[in-house]
């Protein structure tokens, strides 16, 4: 969107400007006459969908905008004299992850709480805000209208927050309707009769693991690091502490809480006893990955010691649980893998560690991360 979002927030005044200007006021206490709404009947409709947006799992998001006949420019605004109206809808929750409109159906009202995005209400207008090297702008978002004025994409946006949208589809054909309230608390209603143009921009999967083979050699993972995250999952019962081990090769930066640099990396967190101090390294013992909710989370009774965190699904930055890395320029490399499955038994020589890895990927049919990695030098323990 071109222009900023330039919100009016001396809004009394300008009703009170508005009812001056078009009706009658006795300050003895008359009747007060609202000003006869005039409908909007838009000519052209855009749909957008974003899929299951804010991860709801129970309601998909469609930016329906409509607009009157305006010339449109190379990023594709419309240019005014004319009018614009985005509404933003949750509907049923599609787990296709498919466009469908015969979803759209149906009559839509504001929320009943922030939280609330069930199928059936539109987002109420909001200001997005995005920061860029010389500052901030700020435009529109969700729900809004803005009265376009002539050879300007820009427009002062009035956020949308209450009112009832009919959405009606047939053969398709979308018959809209709806009376919406916003910022200057004027009833806006408006209409639209014909097709769409539809957009997809649902949200493509970023897949967990790229492995397209086993990973075997641990032989370059030459630099260590161990950390105490103590109490990580807040139990508060001192039944355990999580520690993670990082295995790294000489090229990656280890120094930063977030490694850097180029190189492989095996991250792992170990689930141990509550007195056991990371200062003797990872107690001997055979470790199991925990296993995992469909959402990623860990059971309770599955946080003892002697188990290995599990990958956390979809959680790149900052990643969280057990994975295998690449690094190029201190950005996530081409292979990578969330471990999901597996098993690690740790050895003590010595007072050295050795470790013997038989874990496996989230594909399927999973990859395998194994061999045997081993040092006789003591594992760096930092904060």
């Amino acid at each position: 969107m071109n222009g900023f979002s330039r919100l009016a927030f001396c809004l009394s005044a300008a009703i009170l400007f508005v009812s001056c200007s078009t009706n009658e006021i006795t300050v003895s206490g008359g009747n007060y006459e609202e000003p006869v709404a005039q409908p909007t009947v838009f000519t052209n409709a855009e749909l957008v969908y974003r899929g299951d947006d804010g991860y709801t799992e129970t309601s998909d998001l469609w930016m329906m905008k409509l607009y009157t006949d305006m010339d449109i420019d190379d990023t594709g605004n419309p240019i005014g004299a004319g009018q614009l109206m985005q509404i933003s809808l949750n509907t049923e929750l599609n787990r296709d992850g498919q466009p469908d409109m015969s979803l759209l159906a149906g009559r839509y009202h504001e929320p009943t709480s922030t939280s609330d995005f069930s199928a059936g209400t539109f987002n109420p207008g909001s200001v997005l805000s995005i920061d860029i090297p010389d500052g901030t702008i700020e435009m529109p978002d969700h729900s809004y209208f803005g009265d376009i004025p002539a050879g300007t994409t820009a427009f002062e946006a009035i956020l949308l927050r209450e009112g009832v949208v009919r959405i009606e589809y047939a053969d398709g054909i979308l018959d809209i309707s709806g009376t919406l309230v916003g910022t200057d608390y004027k009833k806006r209603i408006f209409s639209y009769k014909g097709t769409a143009k539809i957009i997809d921009q649902s949200e493509v999967k970023v897949p967990n693991s790229t492995l397209t083979e086993d990973i075997t050699d641990f032989s370059t993972l030459t630099q260590t690091r161990l950390r105490d995250k103590g109490d990580n999952f807040v139990l508060g019962d001192r039944s355990y502490r999580m520690f993670e081990l990082m295995l790294a090769e000489p090229t990656v930066d280890l120094a930063q809480a977030y490694p850097a640099g180029d190189g492989r990396i095996l991250r792992l967190e170990f689930f141990v006893g509550w007195d056991d101090d990371p200062n003797d390294g990872i107690p001997a013992g055979d470790y199991t990955v925990a296993k995992t909710s469909e959402s990623g989370g860990i059971y309770k009774e599955d946080i003892v010691p002697f188990r290995i965190v599990a990958g956390m699904p979809d959680r790149f930055n900052p990643v969280s649980g057990s994975w295998y890395q690449t690094f190029v320029g201190g950005q996530w490399g081409e292979k990578y893998a969330r471990i999901a499955d597996g098993s690690i038994k740790v050895e003590r020589p010595d007072g050295g560690h050795r470790l013997t890895i038989d874990l496996l990927d989230c594909n399927e049919p999973a990859h395998r991360i194994r061999g045997t990695w081993e040092s006789a030098e003591p594992v760096p323990v930092v904060k």
